[in-house]
């Protein structure tokens, strides 16, 4: 009775154990379908489950029959064995034997032989879903672009095949041959090793010796039958990496060369024709017992592989050495490809002077350039930031965002920072489940300046601060300041936060008390008691029903990183590392991420960062209150994108759609600028000589840092770009010469230019300096103030007794066919956690001319330098005037201005 009931209790237990996976797994399932269905997006989630189920379904299948039929070839093999009284010690073949064979009969029972094969349906089955798994896990997508692949209307010349053949349909095939080659080696790999084992073969003599192998009949046909399906296998793989040449590098040119066209392809077809042959070979010893038909199969495709391999080296080889003759045509391809692959075919090109005199008319002309150069640099501004306007410790700013704005009239460059609740910060002081899912919920607010105006105390100018975000200007306000879906709210304790509890929700301080708030927001899963039950199951906790202060309408808020949220929407897009926040003209806030699409196989074209075709074709909106995401379509032509749309009908939306107080925020992004700067390094030049040579590779400009040189990242700014009108919101890069290591070469060459504002978005310019004469590029100018006694002299003073002298970053400003250069120069006292980085002086330069003045105005630091008179250095904008001073008059001046300098600094260091 005891044991009856010992033995209820562990069925009990373990149905319970069951039930509990079952509940758990769809939990999963229910709570992320409801998640897609809030936002809007359930065929993101059904359209994948389907194609999963649709691939997984095919894959088993083809598995089952496989590997069932091996598996029955398999046992055929002992039956035949105790038929035909084999004699073996093997313990493997006895045990066998013994268990699935009656003791006292010779022959199999009919009784057995059906315990037998259900034995292998159940191994076939299980063996059968695992492989199955393993291909939907990352076949299903491949096979839906199959189905809905956009031409690109582009062929190359090789094989005058499109190129969404190598982009949508290549994969596949890839995919379903080394899923089957994969599967079917593993089993031949098992083979090998189980019935060597079973001492049903005999081994003896030289393996060409036609009796050197003593093979029963069963297992001869089921290697013969897997050998021959493997080299169908390899052979169809052979044929196409002759596709695959197109956009992979085994010589100069990235893509098909020389010795791939005329070696590797015609290789790849006699390959191709071998391994059919071989497969025959092993098909006809199926039916003859001579094992030398699959030996000698083997070995000639082996001995065919490495005489083809040497003869591509050998023939590669002397390609190398006449290797731009014969690479010309191909290099042109590369070069044509290339271009088109990263969308520099449309980009202007247009000559800029460069040494344009600059005079105050020039500066006055371009007063909106003027206005906009930015002195608020964002790293030290960060620091700033978080001292005087954190305001609590759980309040952060994780990044300050460039954009535009109409200030009081005038079209601005401004800086704006969220201000957002740092889990990490509330978990090391107030880190109670309450706090960290019911209270403290959102960030709020942000902080804005404009990019060059410096209050007295060296501190930015704030045109939007404290709490609630109190505007200093007219045109940028903030009305819906709460922020609960931002870069910063990751939720890694429990994954979520509850809105709209009776805990209430902590907005802002004031006085003595708080200001509290109810989350309003449209999406989240509300508590009903189905939602409330999976939910439970899906987050491992009983708080859901524990907790008091959640009600029926409070609302569950998850994945509210925005960029886990965008990412689990819409993995099948490449992101911006720099999502930016944007106030429209109401005073909503909202997110903005670029997306690109992308590939790694376009024909021609040379790679980086593991791509070689991008678009950025998708900008992606977030709302920071509401945790709605918008997907704007704003590259229609993209094949890749065309082909996402009609897998996922209906997520895009056109870019005419997005609320114009939006669209007029949109930039041209960083990354995609830097993806194409990198490859515009080499891809400038159209001339396959000079492409070959290197003779006029660009390296992206560099400035001074610490451990040595380092790449200038892109820059926005408002300028007045050559021959136009007004200024715009513009992205810019400066680039110089390739440097070697003995010979550096800082000089500009060029600058490109993306265009932001209006109809113009989206334009590339690339302005081309004279290469007969030099122009200061960045670190030229670098050298000059650390060359500079005066300069040099100050920032070793500024940096005694602990305090940090911060160079911010070098602006390179094209004014009227001339560039003037910008440096703000920060100082930072001894005590780093309390300490804030101040504006000390502003560094200006115009060719080799430099002043540095202890301003915060950028007028005044203009002035000044246009202002030196009878200092014994030409006049601005006339280097090659003469001037003709007493050289003792001249010394003793700058003696007495030394002093002066030094006696100032030291007063100055005093006060710190």
């Amino acid at each position: 009775m005891i044991l009856r009931k010992m033995g209820i209790f562990r069925l009990l237990f373990i149905v319970f154990i069951f039930a509990g996976l079952l509940l758990k797994l769809f939990a999963g399932l229910y709570v992320n379908y409801f998640w897609f269905k809030d936002l809007g997006y359930t065929q993101l989630f059904t359209t994948p489950i389907i194609a999963k189920l649709q691939i997984g379904s095919i894959s088993f299948v083809i598995y089952m029959i496989i590997i069932f039929l091996m598996g029955l070839i398999g046992y055929k093999v002992f039956e035949t064995a105790e038929h035909e009284q084999v004699k073996t010690t093997s313990k493997l073949h006895l045990y066998v034997l013994d268990n699935l064979v009656q003791p006292k009969e010779k022959n199999i029972t009919p009784v057995n032989r059906k315990k037998v094969i259900s034995i292998i349906l159940l191994a076939s089955i299980i063996i059968s879903l695992l492989f199955a798994l393993g291909a939907t896990g990352s076949g299903w997508m491949k096979l839906l672009e199959f189905r809905k692949a956009s031409d690109f209307g582009i062929k190359e010349m090789i094989f005058n095949k499109d190129i969404s053949f190598y982009v949508f349909k290549m994969p596949l095939y890839n995919f379903i041959l080394d899923s089957l080659a994969f599967s079917l080696s593993v089993i031949f790999l098992l083979s090998l090793v189980f019935f060597p084992l079973t001492g049903l073969i005999k081994f003896g003599g030289n393996i060409f010796n036609k009796d050197a192998l003593r093979i029963p009949h069963s297992i001869r046909r089921f290697w013969a039958a897997l050998i021959g399906i493997l080299f169908i296998l390899f052979g169809l793989k052979k044929y196409l990496s002759m596709f695959a040449i197109m956009y992979s590098q085994t010589g100069y040119v990235y893509g098909a060369g020389y010795t791939d066209i005329h070696v590797a392809v015609p290789l790849a077809k006699v390959m191709t024709v071998l391994a059919f042959l071989c497969a025959l070979a092993s098909f006809v010893y199926f039916f003859v017992d001579d094992h030398r038909l699959v030996v000698g199969a083997v070995s000639v495709y082996l001995v065919a592989a490495i005489a083809g391999s040497l003869t591509f080296g050998l023939i590669q080889y002397n390609v190398s050495n006449n290797e731009f003759v014969k690479e010309k045509p191909y290099i042109e391809q590369e070069i044509k490809f290339t271009r088109l692959a990263y969308n520099l075919n449309n980009i202007k090109y247009k000559d800029y002077q460069g040494t344009a005199k600059i005079t105050m008319k020039n500066i006055n002309d371009n007063r909106s350039t003027m206005d906009n150069i930015r002195l608020n640099d964002p790293n030290p501004l960060k620091t700033v930031l978080s001292q005087n306007q954190g305001l609590r410790y759980y309040y952060r700013f994780n990044d300050i965002d460039v954009d535009r704005y109409t200030i009081d009239g005038k079209y601005r460059e401004v800086l704006l920072a969220p201000r957002e609740i740092s889990d990490t910060a509330l978990i090391e002081k107030a880190g109670t489940f309450v706090n960290l899912t019911m209270r403290y919920t959102h960030g709020y607010g942000a902080v804005a300046t404009l990019a060059n105006e410096i209050d007295e105390s060296g501190y930015a100018k704030l045109i939007v601060k404290d709490i609630p975000p109190q505007p200093q200007v007219k045109g940028i306000d903030i009305t819906e300041p709460r922020i609960y879906f931002g870069e910063l709210t990751n939720d890694t304790t429990y994954g979520y936060v509850i809105g709209n509890t009776s805990a209430k929700e902590f907005d802002y301080p004031m006085g003595d008390n708080n200001v509290e708030n109810y989350y309003q927001g449209k999406t989240g899963l509300p508590f009903t008691s189905l939602n409330r039950l999976f939910l439970s199951a899906h987050f491992n906790t009983f708080r859901f029903y524990m907790a008091g202060e959640i009600k029926e309408n409070s609302k569950l808020l998850m994945k509210r990183n925005i960029v886990e949220r965008v990412n689990t929407l819409m993995p099948y897009l490449r992101y911006d590392r720099d999502p930016y926040i944007v106030a429209d003209n109401s005073g909503k806030l909202y997110w903005i991420m670029d997306a690109y699409t992308s590939t790694d196989k376009f024909p021609y074209s040379a790679p980086v960062d593991n791509l070689n075709y991008i678009r950025n074709s998708v900008k992606v909106v977030i709302d920071p209150y509401n945790g709605t995401v918008n997907f704007y379509t704003f590259d229609k032509t993209d094949p890749i994108l065309k082909t996402i749309s009609k897998i996922f009908p209906g997520v895009f939306k056109d870019s005419s759609e997005m609320p114009s107080n939006l669209n007029e925020h949109i930039r041209y992004p960083e990354d995609y600028f830097s993806i194409q700067s990198n490859i515009l390094l080499n891809f400038h030049v159209s001339n396959p000589s000079v492409f070959y040579n290197r003779e006029d590779t660009w390296e992206i400009a560099k400035k001074a840092g610490d451990g040595g040189p380092k790449n200038i990242d892109p820059y926005y700014s408002i300028m007045k770009l050559p021959g136009e009108k007004d200024s715009e919101f513009t992205l810019m890069l400066p680039f110089t010469p390739a440097s070697r290591q003995d010979q550096p070469r800082n000089n500009l060459v060029a600058w490109l230019a993306a265009r932001n504002d209006g109809d113009s978005y989206g334009e590339l310019i690339l302005y081309k300096v004279p290469k007969n004469v030099e122009i200061q590029g960045p670190l030229m100018i670098d050298s000059l103030i650390d060359q500079d006694t005066s300069i040099s002299g100050k920032m070793t003073l500024w940096g005694q007794g602990g305090s940090q002298v911060i160079r911010g970053n070098l602006l390179t400003v094209p004014i009227d066919g001339g560039f003037i250069y910008v440096e703000p120069i920060y100082i930072r006292a001894a005590q780093q956690g309390s300490s804030i980085p101040q504006m000390q002086a502003i560094v200006f330069a115009i060719d080799k001319k430099i002043i540095m003045v202890e301003t915060k105005s950028l007028d005044k630091a203009v002035a000044d330098y246009f202002s030196r008179e009878g200092s014994g250095e030409p006049v601005p904008g006339e280097p090659n005037k003469p001037q003709v001073l007493n050289p003792k008059d001249s010394i003793l001046k700058k003696i007495e201005a030394l002093k002066k300098q030094l006696q100032d600094i030291e007063q100055e260091v005093k006060s710190l």
